[in-house]
């Protein structure tokens, strides 16, 4: 594949040879996702990678924060309120190798702990990545808290498979979308119901989902922020979806204002043809 040239002349970007000023989303050899505009803007849109370690924090903040289990300097397993057999910061023994529950049997270490959390929500962050470019081709321009928030979710729940249209709303950049998708239900195993994660689902409303580091790529997101990064608040997002529903009514009514003078035109000119016939 060929590799695209962009220069800049008389304040507008151009590819290669071209006479046509080019605008546009594209992915640059550094790796890095730019947004070109006609006004001679370079917008850099790819975002700071997510923080593991702030993931971890919250894994233990709702998995095991009075850390039971954690006897002489160890972890060791231990019956969580659920009915489950985790170890540390949600850790669940029965989905691990033989390997690692011979070793969680001996105790593990503080640190060793925080290297096995360390190590898994890396792994949760490349599978949102994985999950998010069925959606999007530039999954590096979301924002980083909210990956960690999607992050958070996989791990509770095991996979994203079950939340297309959170992913969805992620890559279109509709945060009243993401905040409503983001809710998990989880099966109590003392009750054999399911319910609502309300205070997880509230922490990751306060702690992720939002624009900290820059907004989306779509168009909305970038009428309402293009050269900047700062939170969005909800109801600017809805006051903007209304202001873009109100111009698209607009734009058909003028239309059809126009088409109606167009055939009033026509329709006088007729008549008055005929009445020059007469």
């Amino acid at each position: 594949m060929r590799k695209k040239i962009i220069v800049k002349r008389k304040g507008q970007f151009y590819i290669g040879n071209s006479s046509v000023p080019f605008s546009g989303v594209i992915r640059l050899v550094d790796g890095k996702v730019y947004r070109y505009t006609l006004d001679g803007r370079k917008i850099l849109l790819s975002k700071p990678k997510p923080d593991p370690q702030r993931i971890v924090d919250n894994f233990w903040q709702f998995e095991n924060p009075q850390r039971r289990g954690f006897v002489n300097g160890l972890y060791y397993p231990f019956v969580t309120a659920n009915g489950n057999t985790d170890i540390g910061a949600g850790i669940d023994m029965s989905k691990q190798t033989a390997a690692f529950r011979k070793e969680a049997q001996r105790g593990l270490t503080p640190q060793r702990m925080n290297q096995e959390l360390y190590k898994r929500a890396n792994e949760h962050l490349r599978k949102v990545d994985t999950a998010l470019r069925r959606y999007t081709n530039y999954p590096d321009t979301v924002s980083p808290q909210i990956k960690e928030g999607l992050a958070d979710i996989r791990y509770q729940v095991g996979s994203l498979g079950g939340f297309p249209k959170l992913l969805r709303a992620v890559a279109k950049g509709d945060l009243n979308e993401m905040r409503q998708e983001s809710r998990v239900m989880y099966r109590n195993n003392n009750t054999g119901k399911m319910e609502y994660d309300k205070r997880r689902h509230e922490a990751r409303l306060r702690n992720y989902f939002h624009y900290g580091q820059g907004g989306m790529i779509s168009p909305l997101m970038e009428s309402i922020m293009p050269n900047a990064y700062k939170e969005l608040r909800p109801e600017q997002m809805q006051r903007e979806q209304t202001r873009r529903a109100a111009q698209k009514i607009q734009q058909k009514a003028k239309a059809i204002e126009s088409y109606t003078n167009v055939r009033n035109n026509i329709s006088a000119s007729l008549a008055k043809s005929n009445s020059l016939l007469r």
